[in-house]
């Protein structure tokens, strides 16, 4: 058993946190008054390294130099398939349709960084991929099996993409995270302002855990870092974005982008909100 001044010095340890913003990019020709752009600034005056889930469908012809401007800030993208509908675990979507929205998505990504800069698309080939399904998923998403590889090689539906179907090895699947920011939650309990959201991920609620949860006293998911969902399309997030990263930062918070370095491609990573680990030792 660890005595109370180790115990302390544990719990107010650094520890990671990996902000991630779903749905994007939500930008405007301006490149400056869009959400996703709006984020971008935040996020760079405080020098603070995050992670974007883009979904195909919404990456305009346009958009190209925001896609550069998420890796020469020192951010990670990751794919959030084609589209939101018709996704979700309650769906039952068949994961032959998921890697098919997977690969268009990463195909409209690709070819946008490409056509923009080439250096950075080369960096994008270079990063980690990364993959989130939405509406979360507690476990490893079946089109991302390895074992499900030849089926999805030989899958007719699929016939436009064979070529492509090795993009599925070495993805990460973030379908889960530890902290839900709030703005997708039932309306009944969403927070409704920006210090409502803020605290709500500081300090959880109705059921959902927050970062303190996690840090007092030391968990072993913040050994691991702390994976936030949140949204760059909403104006409480854009608003309360600041304030809450110096919070975290004033309790030993270090900002990266995904992946985290204790996880594996093709693998399980984090599930949705599960209750913090207490560290034995």
């Amino acid at each position: 058993m660890r005595h109370a001044a180790q115990a302390a010095a544990g719990d107010n340890a650094p520890f990671d946190v990996y902000m991630t913003f779903d749905d994007g990019p939500s930008s405007n020709r301006d490149f400056k008054t869009g959400a996703t752009d709006i984020v971008l600034q935040i996020l760079k005056d405080h020098n603070a390294a995050a992670t974007f889930f883009l979904h195909g469908l919404h990456i305009n012809d346009w958009d190209g130099p925001v896609m550069v401007r998420y890796l020469n800030d020192g951010h990670a993208l990751g794919n959030h398939l084609w589209r939101q509908g018709g996704n979700t675990i309650a769906d039952h979507t068949p994961w032959a349709l998921m890697a098919r929205q997977y690969l268009e998505a990463e195909v409209r990504i690709r070819d946008l960084l490409e056509k923009t800069d080439k250096d950075v698309y080369a960096r994008y080939l270079a990063q980690a991929k990364l993959f989130r399904r939405p509406g979360g998923n507690n476990g490893l998403n079946d089109f991302l099996d390895p074992k499900n590889q030849y089926d999805l090689m030989h899958e007719p539906y699929l016939q436009p993409y064979w070529d492509k179907v090795p993009w599925l090895i070495g993805v990460y699947d973030y379908s889960g995270w530890n902290i839900n920011g709030g703005e997708s939650i039932p309306v009944k309990i969403r927070p409704q302002t920006p210090d409502e959201e803020r605290a709500f991920i500081i300090h959880g609620g109705h059921a959902y855990y927050g970062v303190s949860d996690y840090v007092q006293p030391r968990s072993v998911e913040a050994d691991q870092g702390l994976i936030i969902l949140m949204h760059d399309a909403d104006k409480d997030t854009d608003a309360m974005l600041p304030q809450l990263i110096d919070d975290l930062r004033g309790i030993g918070a270090n900002f990266r982008s995904l992946p985290r370095p204790t996880d594996q491609p093709n693998a399980k990573t984090v599930g949705i909100g599960y209750a913090p680990t207490p560290k034995t030792s």
